[in-house]
C-alpha cells in the first residue's frame, strides 16, 4: 500500500476537493483501489446516524458507495463545538478519534486520499491541522494554492514552513485557478519560485470557468424564493452577475455569456429588455442566465407570460437587491453530487495537468 495522500490547502476554497475528485478518478483507471476520508469539516450533515461531510458525501456518490459506506467525518465542527472543546481540551482523545476513523477506512484499498478542512492551520486550536493529522496518520502532504506569482510564492513559503515545522512530510505544490492568459508566465515564474525554495510543483492548473459557475438552481437554492417562471432551465450556468438598477439602454451593455441580472420587481423595463436579449440573443445564444427579482415585487400578468414563453428561469425573492447581491457574491458554491459537468470538468483538469506518475513516485517514498 502507498503511503496517504493528503490533500491541504494555502486558503480556502483553492480547489482541494476537485482536485481529489480528478485525482480518484485517474487513479481508478490506473487499477488502484482508492479510498477517501475527510477527519475535520464544518458542513456536517447526519446520515444514518453518522456525521458526513458535503465533501464527503460527493465523493461518496462520485465511488457510488451506498449510504452506509459512506465515510463519516471524525471530528464534525459545528458551531459552539470548538469554543467548547478549547474549554477542555484532549488533543489525544481527539486524534485518537482521527486515526480509529481513518483505519477503518484503510481496508484493502491501495491509496487513501484524505481531504484536509480549510487552509493548513485551521484545527490548530484542538492540536488538529492539517500538518498534525498528517504526521498522526503518517500520510504525506500535498499543498494546493491559488494562481499568481508574488502572493502564491509567499502563501506556499507561509503553509510549507507551517507543515514541516509540526512534523509532517510535504511532497510539493500544486498552483490551481491560473488565469488562462496569465497561464505561460505564472508557469514559468512559480517554477523558478519553486526551485529556489527547493520544492517541487506537481501542475499548474488553470482557471476554468465551468468548475466557478454556479447553476440557476443552486442559486435559488442558496437564496430561497418564488419560481416564476423557467423551471426546466434551471440548469443555466451563471458566469456574470449583474445588477441592474440603471436604465435598460445601459444595462445591455454588461450583458455577457451567461449572464444573471439581479433587479427590483417593479422594473418592468429592464425585464423586457432582459427578456429581449435572451430572446433575441446573438447566433441564436442567449447572453441571459436568468433573472432575480427582489423586493417581492411581482410583475403583472402579461410579463410572466412573456417569461414563460421564452422559458427563461425568474426567481422572486422579498430581500432588497443589495442584500440579495452581497449574499451571493459571498457564496461559494461548492461542486454537488449532481452536477455532473463540474464533475466531468474536474476529471479532465486533473487529467491533462497534474504531474500523477510523480505524486504516486512521492507516495512509495
Amino acid at each position: 500500500m502507498l503511503r496517504p495522500l493528503y490533500i491541504v490547502g494555502t486558503q480556502r476554497d483553492v480547489g482541494k476537493t476537485t482536485l481529489c475528485i480528478g485525482l480518484i478518478d485517474v487513479l481508478r483507471r490506473r487499477g488502484l483501489r482508492v479510498g477517501y476520508t475527510k477527519p475535520l469539516g464544518q458542513r456536517v450533515a447526519t446520515v444514518e446516524g453518522r456525521p458526513i461531510h458535503d465533501d464527503a458525501r460527493l465523493i461518496s456518490s462520485f465511488l457510488a458507495l451506498d449510504e452506509h459506506e459512506q465515510v463519516p467525518t471524525a471530528i464534525p465542527l459545528p458551531s459552539g463545538r470548538v469554543e467548547k472543546e478549547v474549554r477542555d481540551l484532549d488533543s489525544s482523545e481527539l486524534g485518537a478519534k482521527v486515526v480509529e476513523t481513518f483505519e477503518a477506512v484503510v481496508g484493502e484499498h491501495d491509496v487513501i486520499i484524505i481531504e484536509g478542512m480549510g487552509h493548513v492551520a485551521m484545527g490548530s486550536c484542538l492540536g488538529l491541522s492539517s500538518a498534525e493529522v498528517a504526521r498522526r496518520l503518517n500520510a504525506v502532504a500535498l499543498l494546493v494554492t491559488g494562481g499568481g506569482i508574488g502572493r502564491t510564492l509567499d502563501d506556499i513559503a507561509l503553509c510549507s514552513t507551517f507543515i514541516t515545522a509540526r512534523g509532517a512530510d510535504l511532497m510539493g505544490v500544486v498552483i490551481n485557478k491560473v488565469w488562462p492568459e496569465k497561464y505561460r508566465r505564472v508557469r514559468e515564474a512559480t517554477a523558478g519560485g519553486l526551485k529556489n525554495y527547493g520544492m517541487t510543483g506537481y501542475g499548474v492548473v488553470p482557471f476554468e470557468q465551468q468548475l466557478a459557475s454556479p447553476t440557476m438552481q443552486q442559486i435559488h437554492d442558496r437564496i430561497g424564493g418564488e419560481i416564476l417562471s423557467g423551471p426546466e432551465a434551471m440548469t443555466n450556468r451563471v458566469h456574470n452577475t449583474i445588477i441592474a438598477a440603471m436604465e435598460p439602454s445601459h444595462m445591455v451593455g454588461y450583458l455577457e455569456e451567461s449572464t444573471l441580472i439581479i433587479a427590483p420587481g417593479d422594473r418592468s423595463d429592464n425585464i423586457l429588455a432582459s427578456l429581449s436579449a435572451h430572446t433575441f440573443g446573438r447566433r441564436g445564444r442567449s447572453p441571459v442566465a436568468g433573472l432575480i427579482l427582489t423586493g417581492g415585487f411581482r410583475p403583472d400578468g402579461v410579463l410572466i407570460r412573456f417569461m414563460s414563453e421564452a422559458r427563461l428561469p425568474v426567481v422572486l425573492v422579498r430581500q432588497d437587491t443589495y442584500s440579495v447581491a452581497s449574499r451571493l457574491h459571498e457564496s461559494i458554491f461548492k461542486i454537488t453530487p449532481e452536477d455532473q459537468q463540474r464533475i466531468d470538468a474536474a476529471v479532465c483538469m486533473v487529467s491533462e495537468y497534474i504531474d500523477v506518475d510523480g505524486i504516486l513516485k512521492a507516495l512509495e517514498a
